[in-house]
């Protein structure tokens, strides 16, 4: 069976519900309305991080890329 990355929103309290296994519907709706990655996907970074560097003759806005701290690593399945 293949796995799918699944990102989803869903409120801080029923995060911790899930962490202590109290179970509801609204983690099924969660999924369901969750955005699904596509296979061979990229690291996963935050950009607004990235818009706060500041850009001078030696620090090209690539370089911060190389170097952003990962939000979600790439799908290294894909990538082999």
């Amino acid at each position: 069976m293949t796995d799918v990355e699944v990102i989803i929103k869903i409120p801080e309290v029923l995060y911790w519900a899930i962490k202590q296994n109290i179970s509801t519907d609204s983690v099924y709706d969660a999924v369901k309305n969750g955005t699904l990655l596509p296979k061979g996907h990229g690291d996963l970074i935050d950009r607004k991080e990235l818009l706060k560097q500041p850009i001078d003759k030696t620090n090209y806005p690539s370089n911060y890329v190389r170097v952003a701290n990962i939000i979600i690593e790439a799908d290294r399945e894909e990538q082999e």
